[in-house]
């Protein structure tokens, strides 16, 4: 009979033994998902400045109404140069073409009046480098109604 409980105490002992709960780990490693920042390219003009609003911060800001995206987010890009669509012009202008993503809409502010909606939903922009117009900045037909501007921005639509 000591033989049998010793037996059954040396089983039940292994079997408590064994069954100890542990807390279940798993390794798990994560990875940082690669950002991509958009930057504009470099300005290749001298005497006239950028035109597109450097005040714009993004979307939301400064408010979901009233928010414009940044000149990188446009992909706005200044052309030094003739413009091929234009050949009345002179050739010595800076330039540059605003086509504004989806949920924005291109707008030109005068000296004074600013949110002035766009001629046409591809609006472009120019400004000559020399010559009495040097560093103003135009939109519109030229030479028929050319539009002197102070900016241009894709602003939200509301």
């Amino acid at each position: 009979m000591n033989l049998q409980i010793t037996i059954i105490t040396i089983f039940l002992l292994e079997v408590l033994d064994s069954c100890i709960p542990t807390q279940q780990t798993e390794t798990t490693t994560t990875t940082a998902a690669p950002t991509t920042t958009a930057t504009e390219p470099p300005f290749p003009c001298s005497v006239c400045q950028k035109v597109y609003d450097t005040a714009c911060q993004g979307f939301g800001v400064p408010s979901l109404l009233n928010w414009c995206p940044r000149a990188a987010e446009v992909g706005v890009e200044y052309l030094l140069g003739a413009v091929a669509l234009l050949p009345l012009l002179p050739q010595d202008l800076c330039s540059t073409t605003i086509v504004c993503p989806p949920g924005t809409t291109p707008r030109i502010n005068l000296f004074g009046v600013p949110d002035i909606p766009a001629p046409t939903p591809a609006t472009l922009a120019y400004c000559q480098e020399s010559g009495a117009n040097a560093g103003k900045w135009y939109t519109g037909i030229p030479p028929i109604v050319p539009i002197e501007m102070a900016s241009l921005t894709c602003k939200n639509i509301i």
